[in-house]
């Protein structure tokens, strides 16, 4: 009881001297700010619906499925699809983040893609940021169910595939270029120009 006593002593002194303390000014020039920027870009969910409906049904329909832009220049989408087949998909240095908005599926990640990649995505590939796709789907990867709410993370170089979607889903697609993958994990292997 009296260790219990001294203990609680301790912590109230101790607190009691964090309340006290001044904030410290640090050293500088406190009179700056940065630079005015342009402000953020935001779509309201009703813009974004409204686009989303008025895409071409085909264009839904396809392995990419169709997608809203949220701001010019940004990596930053709403896309829409629809159950059939899909791509398998990896971004060699992109880092990207999903967020489920309506419908569900299951999402393959990890593995390898299956060969063969579709015409404009070879591999090796000049481009060291180059997307690869296959239509044939992930070797070796991890099934898991996904639905509204759910937030995806794929680094960069891990394959990804929609196998098997209830109906329709639309996500929040985000990607970081640029982005080195985790140490351990291969990079893209860049093709020269002579070695094709």
């Amino acid at each position: 009881m009296r260790r219990l006593a001294v203990v609680a002593a301790g912590l109230a002194a101790l607190i009691a001297a964090l309340m006290g303390q001044e904030q410290r000014r640090v050293p500088g020039d406190h009179t700056r700010v940065p630079p005015a920027r342009v402000p953020s870009v935001i779509m309201k969910a009703g813009e974004i619906q409204a686009e989303l409906n008025s895409l071409d049904p085909k264009l839904i329909e396809s392995k990419t499925g169709g997608a809203v832009n949220v701001g010019s220049g940004y990596h930053c989408v709403v896309r829409r699809r629809v159950s059939g087949p899909q791509y398998a998909i990896t971004h060699t240095r992109d880092l990207e983040y999903l967020v489920i908005t309506r419908g569900s599926a299951t999402l393959v990640t990890g593995g390898t893609l299956v060969p063969p990649t579709i015409d404009s995505d070879i591999y090796p590939n000049p481009d060291p940021n180059a997307t690869i796709r296959s239509a044939s789907g992930v070797q070796g990867g991890r099934a898991r169910k996904i639905g509204v709410g759910d937030v995806i993370v794929n680094p960069p170089g891990t394959p990804h595939w929609l196998s098997e979607i209830d109906g329709t889903i639309e996500y929040v697609e985000i990607r970081v270029p640029n982005v080195d993958p985790a140490p351990g994990v291969e990079r893209a292997i860049v093709a020269s120009a002579a070695g094709r």
